[in-house]
């Protein structure tokens, strides 16, 4: 955007005005990173709507706008428009700013993500630890609205969230860092390159054509490291069968039971936009990102065969992250909602543990990949049979190697985690016993 500002003013030859070319720029693009995730809210909104509507043999909103596009638009003016209800006794100021801290943050995450090939607003190095740390700030504002309410309610809710947030970010964590040990890179961008190629051995195959299919999630390491990154998004995001903090049922609405109109909206914007932020951020890291059959080939014509390639990467990175919201929606009308000690349990004795052997697969297969390409990479001649093998058979015995590990460490963690022989099983609504 700031090259395209630059481009402009020299053709009016308006010299010496770089600094506000990248001022307009940057501006634009913020202004742009603010509308996008908006947009992509009210449709959010819709779509789980109708779908949801759907399973339950119902139509769903239909009255405003075609096929009821328009609904959420209707409910957006509703809410600003409510009155601002606000408890005599919560604390007016943390009262307010909570729903800021919770919705500022998410909006940062869409800062880093590549949208399209060369469609990037920032470049960062370091993107995937600014992700999970932006993240995480927004448990902060849970925290602190169901404090300044002044309501059991909205505090058991808000400690619900902040026990299932923290829990689920140190697997989640290293379900990212397998990731980086595999690739040496933080970069979202770097991530979405390397996803190039072929399924199983990427771009390894001297003379293969590119079709974009190098995907993360066709190795044993990237399909554990999704599958337990995703699990772990669902329970940041408060989504089905997660969703403990604001279990309708059992604490009326959490930590939001305190909050009525635009506030209570900016809440639910928060939650569906970092829904989506994180969708985005699993098809970049997993999914191939922008990465797809025909982008490389498009690129590689220029012109407008690059301007087209830069279109179908938009689209095969909206089609994934919609994909992954679709499989969101339909946990949300298939499930029932956990136990607050099952939901712990899951995180810290399958999911981590879990985790921490993938990384391990990971360091094998950076290993395998890296053998006798440095001294620091050579163990004697033990190996050097490993050293002389092409770049794509070592793909293929990592792949080989750590399938086996991957299969090995689930399959342990099932038996770790099996309920003891002796314990009963329990009637509906009580807790189960163990025999003496």
């Amino acid at each position: 955007m700031v090259d395209l500002i630059r481009s402009l003013f020299a053709q009016f030859g308006w010299t010496g005005l770089d600094w506000l070319a990248i001022l307009i720029g940057y501006f634009i693009i913020a202004v742009i990173l603010l509308l996008v995730p908006t947009m992509i809210f009210m449709l959010q909104v819709w779509m789980e709507r109708r779908a949801i509507a759907r399973m339950q043999d119902r139509i769903g909103p239909n009255r405003v706008g075609p096929l009821g596009l328009f609904q959420s638009v209707a409910d957006g003016v509703k809410m600003f428009t409510k009155e601002d209800i606000v408890p005599a006794s919560a604390d007016q100021k943390v009262h307010l700013l909570a729903p800021v801290l919770v919705l500022g943050p998410v909006m940062m995450i869409f800062a880093v993500v590549p949208w399209g090939r060369g469609l990037t607003p920032i470049e960062l190095p370091t993107a995937l630890i600014y992700v999970a740390a932006v993240s995480s700030i927004s448990v902060v504002g849970m925290m602190m609205a169901g404090w300044a309410s002044n309501n059991k309610f909205a505090l058991l809710g808000a400690m619900r969230s902040v026990a299932q947030v923290v829990s689920y970010e140190v697997p989640g964590a290293m379900a990212l860092l397998s990731m980086v040990v595999l690739n040496n890179t933080m970069s979202l961008n770097k991530l979405n390159e390397l996803q190039a190629g072929l399924p199983f051995v990427g771009s390894t195959l001297a003379g293969a054509p590119d079709l974009g299919l190098g995907w993360f999630v066709f190795t044993p390491v990237g399909l554990v490291g999704f599958v337990i990154y995703f699990i772990c998004q669902l329970a940041e995001g408060e989504r089905t069968p997660f969703d403990i903090p604001e279990a309708d049922s059992e604490i009326v609405a959490g930590y939001m039971t305190e909050y009525s109109g635009m506030k209570f909206a900016v809440f639910y914007l928060g939650q569906y936009i970092l829904n989506f932020g994180l969708a985005l951020i699993a098809c970049s890291v997993f999914l191939g990102g922008w990465q797809g059959p025909g982008v490389a080939q498009l690129a590689a014509m220029g012109g407008v065969g690059a301007f087209f390639a830069v279109v179908l990467s938009v689209i095969y990175l909206q089609a994934k992250a919609w994909f992954l919201f679709y499989v969101m929606i339909w946990l949300r009308g298939a499930f029932p909602r956990v136990r607050v000690d099952h939901l712990m349990g899951f995180a810290w004795k399958f999911l981590l543990p879990l985790a921490l052997i993938n990384v391990m697969s990971a360091g094998l297969w950076a290993t395998i990949r890296l053998y006798g390409s440095s001294p620091a990479w050579t163990m004697g001649d033990a190996l050097g049979w490993l050293a002389a093998m092409a770049p794509w058979a070592r793909e293929l015995l990592a792949w080989a190697i750590t399938a086996v590990i991957s299969v090995a460490g689930y399959i342990w963690m099932l038996r770790a985690n099996r309920a003891p022989a002796d314990e009963a099983i329990a009637p509906a609504g009580a807790a189960a016993v163990t025999q003496p």
